[in-house]
Formats: structure tokens, C-alpha cells, sequence
């Protein structure tokens, strides 16, 4: 009898033990509900003693067994409801994570959406005002998109804006943010990059996506865009910008620049790209295009 109470409340310290590790290990998930987590935690710990301190204090009775069997009870009821429990916690957490990234991401092209790549954009101008580097802007429109969608349908107008996003991510660096704030138009963000720098990489993901048809259940089809693009220096601030604390209003400005640079674009014939005139006399001439045109006039 001795042997057995002992087996049985040995039995109960090791699901207790058990409980209180899977509700320690789930603690990292548990979110905003870390606090009552934490308690639990804490609570299923200090009960372990209460299930150590018998197997030094019985006499192996039949009152000792009962009492070492109910413990037994308890403590598999707890392993089993904490093995529950944290993976409710943890499935709670991704589900967290999950509606986290589809409210600021495109669902068709995986990239940023309209309300984050904005935030990203007043972030990297929060950041310039403090490093006093510049920030460029490009704005990106498929050209005659809607007679693809009217000629092949939407199915492969969707096909051809995830093949769009892909191609120009790919000519980009991982510091830059692109994302979808249209129907079929693209904004990206370029962080420490001057006129220069923005006309080449805009230059370089226009190539890219010209370079080659895009396959889909319609044919091979090839597709260009047009580009604009505006470059903000805090060292050289405009008189029109909105104050430096102001990143919304100044996004909005920079964001306003760069369509009507696309718009430009778009007039001067298209697959081409153009630079904000009325930015600096920086941004004259950097300018490129597939027919070679001088579209910043």
C-alpha cells in the first residue's frame, strides 16, 4: 500500500510539474492577456510544492491513497486543460498576427496597401528630418490596363498585377517599401535616395517589366507602366512643403508631385519616365525612357 500511495503522488507531482511547464512555455503567446497568464503561471508553480510535500508525509493508509488519488485527479485535469489552453493561447496569437498583416496588405499582390505604405512613407520622412537625407517617391501606373481587363477579363488583369508587383519588387532594394495604393497604380517608397537615384531605379524596374511578355491563360502579353517620381530634401526644404513636423501633409504633397509627374509620363507617350519639375533644377534631365523622350519639360 505504502508503494503505491507513493507511486500515485509521484504520479500527481509530475502532472503538476507538467501543467505548470506547458503554462510557462505558453506564456510568450498569450498576448494581451499576458497578466492573468502570468498569475496562472505563477499559481500552477507554487501548487508543485503542494504535490512534492506529501510523498515525504504519509503512511501509506487507505486514507493516503484516496487523498493521493485525488490529488493524481486534479493534477491530470490541469495537464490536460493547460495543453488546451496554450493552444487556444497560441492559436489566438496567430489569428492576431493574421488579421495584423491583412489590414495593411494588399490581398492580390501580397505588397503594402494604401494606409500602410502611407504610414511607411511618413515614417521615412520622420526619420530624414532627424538624418537630413533624402527621401524619393515613385508612383507607378500600367499603361492601358483596362483594355486588358475588357479584352481578357479581370482573372487575367489580376494575373498581370501580381506579375507587375513581383517584377518590380525584384529591382528594388530590401529597404524600400512598395506597395498598391490603386486599382493598378504602385507607390514606393526609396529612402535615402536623391533625384539620381530615384530616376535610375525607376529606369531600372521600367526596364524590367518591359523587358519581356507576361504569361497568363490569355497569351504572353506585353505590359509597361509609367513612372514618376519626386525626391524630398530636408537640408533643401520648399517653400510650398508643409512644415517639418508635419509628415502627413508633406506625404500628401510628395504623393500629389509624384502623380503629377506619372501624369506626364502618361502624356509624353508612355513606357517612360518622369521627374518633378517643380521639385529642383536637380531632377532636369534625369529623366529616361524607352523611346528615349525628354518627358520633364
Amino acid at each position: 500500500m505504502r508503494t503505491l500511495v507513493a507511486v500515485t503522488l509521484a504520479a500527481a507531482a509530475l502532472l503538476q510539474v507538467v501543467a505548470a511547464f506547458l503554462s510557462v512555455r505558453a506564456l510568450p503567446h498569450s498576448g494581451s492577456y499576458r497578466y492573468p497568464w502570468i498569475a496562472l503561471s505563477l499559481g500552477l508553480v507554487l501548487m508543485v510544492e503542494r504535490r512534492v510535500e506529501p510523498l515525504f508525509d504519509f503512511h501509506g493508509g487507505v486514507e493516503d491513497l484516496t487523498d493521493a488519488l485525488f490529488a493524481l485527479s486534479i493534477s491530470a485535469l490541469l495537464a490536460l486543460s493547460l495543453i488546451g489552453l496554450g493552444r487556444m493561447v497560441r492559436a489566438i496569437r496567430a489569428n492576431q498576427e493574421h488579421l495584423a498583416r491583412l489590414a495593411i496588405t494588399d490581398p492580390l499582390t501580397g505588397l503594402a496597401n494604401r494606409r500602410h505604405l502611407l504610414a511607411e512613407l511618413e515614417r521615412e520622412l520622420h526619420r530624414a528630418g532627424r538624418s537630413g537625407h533624402p527621401v524619393s517617391v515613385l508612383m507607378l501606373d500600367l499603361d492601358k490596363f483596362k483594355d486588358i481587363n475588357d479584352q481578357y477579363g479581370h482573372a487575367v488583369g489580376d494575373a498581370v498585377l501580381v506579375a507587375v508587383a513581383a517584377r518590380c519588387t525584384a529591382r528594388l532594394r530590401t529597404i524600400d517599401r512598395c506597395g498598391r495604393v490603386g486599382g493598378e497604380e504602385f507607390v514606393v517608397v526609396l529612402p535615402e535616395t536623391d533625384a539620381e537615384g530615384a530616376a535610375t531605379t525607376a529606369e531600372r524596374v521600367r526596364a524590367k517589366l518591359a523587358e519581356k511578355p507576361i504569361d497568363t491563360v490569355g497569351g504572353p502579353l506585353e505590359v509597361t507602366i509609367s513612372i514618376g517620381f519626386v525626391t524630398h530634401e530636408p537640408r533643401r526644404p520648399r517653400a510650398d512643403e508643409p512644415a517639418g513636423d508635419n509628415v502627413t501633409g508633406l506625404a500628401q504633397s510628395l504623393l500629389r508631385r509624384a502623380d503629377a509627374a506619372l501624369y506626364r509620363a502618361k502624356a509624353g507617350g508612355r513606357n517612360s519616365v518622369s521627374g518633378d519639375v517643380s521639385d529642383s533644377p536637380a531632377n532636369a534631365g534625369l529623366v529616361a525612357g524607352s523611346d528615349s523622350k525628354a518627358n520633364v519639360a
